[in-house]
């Protein structure tokens, strides 16, 4: 398998953040993403201003243009759009069609931004309060926004084991979503070892344009989130096959794996969980679920089973042989 970093969620001075246009790139192009987008609230008045700044630093890293879509019942993440939808239509209590609308104004993949952070009266706006009931109108969730760091009240307060778990919950139950991270980026980050979003592609794949594979990636539920691990899994037969790559240079992942303590969480779609043990150094993992099961969702912990000892989630496998609602 192959792995592509991106980083999804990020804001400038076209909208709230402190870092303009330029400085938001050659950041991004320091802490080597392959894919940056920029998503400011309201606005793709950056959008122009980043391809001129690419092509003129001659930078490598690939833009995707985005929005963040800001309401006072949740923020909604739209990739690959140029166009700002009327907030005037949008119904919180029936929002399917709005999403609709997001999508037939050009966005290619519509996600929900930290759904679960804690909200009125605090954060107004900032929880995702829409009474969504047809969840195949977005394609992914943001499972991780690491705009607090790896501080642990900083956890509590933007809500991302919750978030991940109304993820796992949707994809068990059907739903085809992506899990991503997002920096959310509103000035320069500290160098801390958050999660981070990896897109992933079959070897022989070929990739002509990395912007468009990472939002293929997104729409073909083909993401993880991570803090140094890379992770895949297939399902067959009831075999739960899941491999583990240590290559990885973030945060030095491909040395201090050896020390650490490793547990698989898998929960599959028949309601059964089950907790793995297994050797740092083991690639592979097979593990025998329930015959019916169709799906399965895996987290990597590290010793305890708690949201700061986790180190890479987001990852799906579904039997292809089985019919799926």
């Amino acid at each position: 398998m192959k792995f592509q970093r991106a980083e999804l969620h990020n804001h400038t001075t076209e909208s709230d953040g402190s870092l303009n246009v330029e400085e938001l790139l050659q950041w991004g192009e320091m802490q080597g993403y392959e894919v940056l987008a920029i998503t400011d609230h309201n606005t793709c008045s950056g959008h122009r201003k980043a391809e001129h700044c690419i092509q003129k630093k001659q930078l490598s890293l690939n833009l995707i243009k985005g929005i963040e879509i800001t309401t006072f019942y949740g923020h909604i993440l739209a990739l690959k759009t140029d166009r700002m939808p009327d907030l005037r239509e949008l119904d919180p209590n029936s929002p399917e069609l709005f999403f609709k609308k997001i999508r037939s104004a050009g966005a290619s993949a519509i996600g929900l931004a930290h759904p679960c952070c804690i909200g009125r009266p605090v954060m107004a706006g900032c929880r995702f309060d829409m009474k969504l009931r047809d969840w195949n109108v977005i394609d992914y969730i943001e499972v991780f926004n690491t705009s607090t760091g790896i501080d642990e009240y900083g956890e509590q307060f933007i809500g991302n084991g919750q978030a991940l778990t109304l993820w796992e919950d949707k994809v068990l139950a059907g739903y085809s979503l992506a899990a991503v991270s997002g920096k959310d980026i509103h000035q320069k980050p500290s160098d801390e070892n958050c999660m981070i979003t990896y897109a992933v592609f079959d070897d022989e794949e070929e990739i002509e344009n990395l912007s468009d594979a990472v939002v293929g990636a997104i729409l073909t539920r083909k993401t993880m989130v991570t803090k140094g691990p890379l992770m895949w899994a297939s399902l067959k037969g009831g075999i739960l096959t899941v491999t583990l790559d240590n290559s990885s240079d973030y945060f030095s992942w491909c040395e201090k794996y050896r020390k650490t303590d490793p547990m698989l969480v898998i929960r599959d779609d028949c309601n059964n969980r089950k907790e793995i043990k297994f050797l740092p150094e083991d690639t592979e993992i097979r593990v025998e679920l329930s015959g019916n099961a169709k799906r399965a969702v895996v987290r990597l912990y590290d010793g305890d089973v708690d949201i700061m000892s986790l180190n890479a989630a987001g990852i799906c496998a579904q039997d292809k042989g089985r019919t799926c609602s």
